[in-house]
């Protein structure tokens, strides 16, 4: 059985390492990428059965990027989760709550999140 293909969308490359590590020992194969445009690209080019996405990256967010997946017809049905900090820095971010429900991310994941759970919900998607 072929594994199946995350692709982890952050620009922290600490947080990206941790993540992809703890997803990798999940019996998934990972790709990266740094920016929503990044993103874009090898989301159309590689066809992952998920994509992780940060919300606050530079380029292009992680809103925009969700958004412009949903729009391509060859990306569309490829489920989103977003794995942010945005929901305890709206007070300090240009980012909302409402931001995050009129999203059209399949999910939403609050970081830091446990490794267990992180798992869980991939499951639920893939």
């Amino acid at each position: 059985m072929e594994k199946k293909r995350i692709l982890l969308v952050d620009d922290d490359p600490d947080f990206v390492e941790a993540v992809k590590a703890v997803v990798t020992n999940g019996g998934y194969d990972v790709d990266v990428a740094y920016d929503g445009k990044e993103a874009l690209e090898k989301a159309a080019k590689q066809k992952p059965d998920l994509v992780i996405l940060d919300v606050m990256m530079p380029v292009m967010n992680g809103h925009e990027a969700c958004n412009a997946l949903r729009a391509d017809p060859a990306t569309s049905q490829i489920p989103v989760i977003l794995l942010t900090a945005v929901a305890s820095r709206v007070s300090t971010s240009t980012y909302t709550h409402r931001d995050m429900l009129e999203s059209k991310a399949d999910d939403y994941i609050a970081k830091p999140v446990a490794p267990a759970e992180l798992l869980a919900r991939i499951k639920d998607w893939v």
